[in-house]
């Protein structure tokens, strides 16, 4: 009689499974993995967009999608998203996929103040040829949108259509700027960084370096770097930052990194600040 009993159970909780499984949410993986470029694979899509939802006079809400498809499907499928109001991470999202191609993200993001919005993805796959022989592809993809209070509603806009659309546009670009820029500068004097000594890039900006090669390296060299720049982005920055005391803090809140590319073409640095205004010095070497 016990055995039967103890069936029944087994059975109940396998039913249990199968039905709740769906719901429960996949948690990132703690770390991805750069291994050379396979240009035999590529991204037929990867589109990261923010639209503006609705407005009234107090809120307005924002709709955030990634979308992305490999050429072939690949063992290893993960896509990282983050976006920021006004130069601060104010929320992010993950999704990875094994056997698959293709990764669908969307969140409904909530605002109740004039905003530039930037959000950037890094998409990538690794490619397993063999059980020695591993592989990745990756691409980043950004976009931009700015919410403003015209006529007592909030609005969103990509780009100003009339004087007083540019002139809000401008005033949230001054903002930002100068917040990040103060921060930059809190961060290489506090570290001792002569800045003549590399070149500057805004993480919102790497995306440009998707075809363009990154300054004094080649195209190849330049994916190498920028893939082992988001393995480490992904495990010291997206999960969480460890601060000086050894203490793991939650990246919402942080600055917007900047990454520092040395001239000599020896080493990295990655910049940022906590939520709390410590400055935070991350480092990859060249090889």
């Amino acid at each position: 009689m016990k055995w039967k009993i103890s069936i029944y159970i087994l059975i109940i909780i396998l039913v249990i499974g199968i039905i709740y499984q769906p719901f429960i949410k996949k948690e990132a993986r703690e770390s991805i993995t750069f291994f050379p470029i396979d240009n035999s694979f590529s991204f037929t899509e990867a589109n990261t967009s923010l639209t503006f939802n609705k407005g009234t006079p107090s809120s307005y809400e924002l709709e955030w999608e990634v979308e992305s498809e490999s050429s072939e499907s690949v063992y290893l499928r993960q896509d990282i998203a983050m976006i920021y109001e006004n130069g601060k991470l104010t929320n992010k999202m993950t999704e990875w996929k094994t056997s698959a191609k293709e990764i669908d993200l969307e969140k409904n993001i909530k605002g109740n103040k004039p905003a530039l919005w930037e959000t950037i993805t890094y998409h990538q796959g690794e490619i397993h040829i063999n059980e020695e022989k591993y592989r990745s592809v990756q691409k980043m993809s950004n976009d931009l949108l700015y919410t403003l209070k015209i006529n007592s509603y909030f609005s969103g806009i990509k780009t100003p259509k009339s004087a007083a659309e540019r002139r809000l546009k401008n005033a949230l670009d001054q903002e930002t700027n100068q917040y990040l820029q103060n921060a930059l500068n809190q961060l290489t004097n506090y570290y001792q960084i002569n800045r003549d000594n590399f070149h500057i890039i805004s993480l919102q900006s790497l995306t440009g370096y998707n075809e363009k090669a990154l300054p004094g390296f080649d195209q190849q060299k330049s994916q190498e770097i920028i893939g082992k720049l988001w393995e480490g982005l992904y495990k010291n920055y997206f999960i969480n930052i460890t601060t000086k005391s050894g203490q793991k803090v939650s990246p919402i809140g942080s600055s917007m990194p900047f990454i520092l590319l040395s001239k000599d073409k020896t080493h990295l640095f990655v910049l940022f600040q906590t939520s709390t205004g410590e400055n935070i010095q991350l480092i990859q070497y060249i090889s």
